[in-house]
């Protein structure tokens, strides 16, 4: 049986009798993959480090062949600041990307580039003031959402395909439309939101979100919040202790 060798970000634990662990990793070369970290609770543990959510380590496992838990056998730490352990919203932010990254991503199908920017968005996290911190979530749930297929229509109406611009005068977003709504078209849709033209322009071009007030990131993160649940079918665990604390920041 060979060992496998990748780097990965703990998105998931359980505890396993008195000690293991059940752990879920979000790897650059396998995707989503569960291990069994044999008794990696024990106190004198073979492991390098204690493994906890949201740590970016370089791994060691076993994986038989038809079998989807494979068994870890080296676990060796690249990143896991405790800058981001005190801080509360930082904490928070790394524990809701691990969650978003376990509800989105389904098991053995690699996105390098996902796992890249997973790992830079946990160390700005860790390099920034929590004031700071909200673009970097909300950039970071785009990439996902790309990612995953998910993502709403930002460039157009998601109804008539009108092209997005200035002279829509009013601006509204639908979840169940899957996006941005022209006015014209915003009486067919309940759920609309009217948004204004700021929130609606960094949904359409996210990379100009550093120019953004705090009051249309609220907004948006609290759109991409209810879309995601949409999404999934179910809110995540994580997400109403995100948005109360973006409020306070």
């Amino acid at each position: 049986m060979a060992l496998i060798k990748d780097k990965g970000i703990c998105i998931r634990s359980t505890d396993y009798s008195e000690s293991s662990q059940i752990l879920t990793f979000f790897t650059a070369a396998s995707g989503k993959i569960s291990l069994i970290a044999k008794g990696s609770r024990r106190a004198k543990s073979s492991f390098s480090a204690p493994i906890e959510i949201c740590s970016v380590a370089d791994l060691v496992y076993s994986l038989r062949e038809n079998e989807k838990m494979g068994t870890l056998t080296e676990f060796n730490p690249t990143f896991f600041s405790i800058g981001i352990r005190k801080k509360l919203l930082a904490i928070n932010c790394a524990f809701f990307a691990a969650e978003l990254l376990n509800l989105f991503t389904k098991e053995h199908d690699p996105h390098p580039e996902l796992f890249d920017e997973s790992v830079t968005f946990l160390k700005r996290l860790d390099e920034n003031p929590e004031d700071k911190i909200l673009p970097f979530l909300i950039m970071f749930e785009i990439s996902l959402l790309t990612y995953a297929g998910s993502l709403p229509m930002t460039d157009i109406c998601a109804n008539c395909k009108r092209k997005f611009d200035a002279n829509w005068k009013q601006y509204f977003f639908s979840i169940t439309a899957g996006g941005l709504v022209c006015r014209d078209c915003e009486p067919a849709y309940i759920d609309k939101k009217m948004l204004p033209y700021q929130s609606a322009m960094i949904l359409n071009q996210p990379q100009k979100i550093s120019d953004a007030q705090k009051t249309s990131l609220v907004q948006i993160e609290e759109l991409l919040i209810e879309y995601m649940t949409y999404v999934l079918e179910k809110k995540p665990r994580t997400a109403d202790m995100i948005l109360r604390l973006i409020k306070n920041f």
